[in-house]
């Protein structure tokens, strides 16, 4: 791929902007638009080639780690550009360099049969079950914390035959960038704390955020460790003060759906959901929620754009929208979504080939003003 020098200036790392203490009315926020140049970062057909999830951490050198989930790994035939209709990893690290943003390094094992980049004690006791699925993550010093969750299949099989049976930390070590160990989290009350961590460098605390399934809609929690002990000493926003007891937890948020991500931009708080999407041409749009504390109150919603990809007419199942707010630029807050086919409107794989395309992130920008 060409890299242009307006590729270069759309993909540029910038200073956060500054945002006015008054925000404006939901009702007057203006809609995000695509950035197809950013998107071309994940046009890759060597290594990593396509996947889900796409939550980053921005490292103390200016470097980004991008996280994914089931990923294809140097799976793409050169002369047709299509893929197997089987991945071949559960997981998977992108490192990207700011000077080099179209060619990000492709972190995983690619020597075995399992190329995940995460891999449970227990892993290979059948085809890449149990595994790791990466939520968010930070750096804390010369340690990167990664929050994962560990899948088990179901015998329902099928799509959604898999089910939760834990949480990890995956500690990774920098600069080197190699997974140290793991550390088993206790059962945390049915919620998944892998919704987005903000680091409060003047108490040294981390917020972390969670979700909880509510029939198509979920629940949003937060809770707070110390920074450098994230294994340790929890605690659970209760609506007025920290509980060390996660059944205290109280509700902060609603979101559209089991796909939401909370970040921080200069003073405010911003809740990102969409619309919930399980198959073709059901929801397509995505949420904002802004908020001034960690704690919540957050705004009501307002829609900030509605998903346009289309194959023959029909819309595709979408979910993990996310920001990074660590790619702001003159055009506004990076947000990245990810697609999973057309199917059944349109088939995936045919004759055991798919387009790499059908499962590829997109990114899109919010404007600050």
């Amino acid at each position: 791929m060409k890299i242009t020098s307006t590729l270069l200036s759309l993909c540029c790392l910038c200073p956060l902007a500054v945002w006015s203490q008054n925000l404006p009315s939901p009702s007057s926020w203006p809609e995000a638009h695509r950035d197809n140049a950013f998107s071309a970062v994940f046009q890759q057909t060597n290594h990593w080639a396509a996947g889900d999830v796409a939550t980053t951490i921005p490292l103390s050198d200016g470097r980004v780690l991008w996280l994914f989930g089931d990923s294809y790994i140097d799976q793409v035939d050169p002369a047709t550009g299509m893929a197997p209709c089987v991945f071949d990893a559960r997981n998977c690290v992108l490192l990207q360099n700011t000077n080099e943003l179209l060619h990000p390094q492709t972190l995983c094992h690619f020597k075995s049969k399992d190329k995940s980049f995460f891999r449970p004690p227990n892993a290979g006791k059948s085809e890449f079950w149990p595994c790791f699925w990466p939520g968010a993550g930070f750096q804390s010093g010369n340690t990167i914390c990664v929050y994962l969750s560990e899948m088990q299949k179901t015998p329902a099989g099928g799509m959604w035959g898999f089910k939760v049976i834990g949480q990890s930390w995956a500690k990774i070590s920098f600069p080197e960038l190699k997974v140290t160990g793991y550390v088993e989290l206790p059962s945390l009350n049915g919620i998944l704390f892998w919704c987005g961590f903000v680091k409060d460098e003047k108490t040294d605390f981390t917020y972390a955020f969670g979700d909880k399934n509510h029939g198509i809609s979920s629940d949003v929690y937060v809770a707070r460790f110390a920074t450098q002990h994230p294994e340790s000493n929890w605690t659970f926003w209760d609506g007025r003060n920290w509980s060390g007891n996660v059944t205290n937890a109280a509700i902060i948020a609603h979101a559209a759906s089991t796909s939401v991500n909370i970040c921080r931009v200069d003073n405010k708080f911003l809740l990102i959901t969409s619309e919930f999407s399980v198959a073709c041409d059901q929801g397509r749009e995505i949420y904002l929620a802004v908020g001034d504390r960690p704690t919540g109150p957050f705004s009501a919603r307002k829609k900030i754009y509605r998903i346009d990809d289309a194959v023959n007419g029909h819309h595709p199942f979408f979910y993990s929208a996310v920001p990074h707010p660590e790619f702001i630029n003159e055009d506004g807050l990076l947000i990245t979504y990810c697609i999973n086919g057309y199917e059944p409107c349109v088939p995936t794989c045919v004759n055991g080939r798919m387009n790499p395309d059908y499962y590829r992130p997109r990114a899109i920008r919010l404007p600050l003003k």
